[in-house]
């Protein structure tokens, strides 16, 4: 081979390795940059849907709640929606009732316009949150948890006598999801002067109470289901069509 033809190839092959870490080199600085990217919207997107969600919490709602956007976020940006949004909070009062929430909401408009595809998640009470449930039954005085059930006391008035009573009941999501039917299983009168065997009576044991929770909820969220042990009580919510205006998102439910 010719002295000319051989410079010729190596600086034929020199100049290709240099074009090759010039791309190379490019190829990780968009790299680079990407993930900054991601890293920072990903911030700004979590941080974003916080706030929006904290200033649109039901009125008597005090806390704040975290929230993660799932997956890459730069192509659900590109797209206008993200496919999974985690959401939740561990100090979370609701008309002074402290719970956990952990919900995943599924199709998040990033306009902040429009309305959410379905949300699903859960609302946790630990067992001393529940005595303060009983304030919103006028029937009852407190409340108790145990495995698979709840335990009521409270009092009424039966045509001039004062009946005090304990009982312990089921509890089960009502099948429009806007509350709770407790259906007690034993009732024991409890100021032994009046002298009844309460199970005896038709229409005491085995007779559903309805407990309203729609009041507490965004008029959208339904109850699916409650799982009751000793220490907590959770129920599994639904929704669709969730609105993203706060005013319509702060809009609790109702019975009636």
């Amino acid at each position: 081979m010719a002295a000319g033809t051989l410079t010729t190839t190596r600086r034929r092959s020199k100049l290709g390795r240099v074009l090759l870490i010039v791309v190379l080199a490019v190829v990780v600085l968009i790299v680079a940059f990407v993930v900054v990217a991601e890293f920072v919207l990903r911030s700004v997107v979590d941080r974003s849907i916080a706030q929006h969600i904290d200033s649109a919490l039901p009125a008597g709602t005090t806390g704040s709640v975290q929230a993660r956007a799932q997956g890459l976020i730069i192509p659900q940006l590109i797209a206008g929606s993200l496919d999974d949004v985690q959401v939740t909070s561990d100090r979370l009062s609701v008309q002074g009732v402290p719970l956990a929430v952990s919900a995943t909401a599924h199709g998040l408009p990033v306009s902040g316009h429009g309305s959410i595809g379905s949300v699903d998640g859960s609302v946790t009470l630990a067992a001393g949150a529940v005595h303060d449930l009983a304030r919103f039954n006028p029937l009852f005085a407190d409340m108790s948890l145990h495995n698979g059930a709840v335990g009521i006391t409270g009092s009424t008035n039966v045509i001039g006598v004062q009946i005090d009573y304990a009982a312990t009941g089921t509890v089960a999501a009502q099948s429009d999801g806007k509350g709770v039917t407790i259906t007690p299983k034993t009732v024991t009168i409890t100021n032994s002067t009046v002298g009844l065997d309460i199970n005896s009576i038709p229409g005491v044991s085995n007779t559903p109470i309805p407990v309203c929770t729609a009041q507490f909820l965004p008029a959208s969220m339904r109850i699916a289901s409650v799982r009751i042990t000793a220490a907590q009580a959770e129920v599994r919510i639904r929704a669709s069509g969730v609105p993203l205006d706060p005013v319509a998102l702060r809009r609790t439910g109702s019975c009636s």
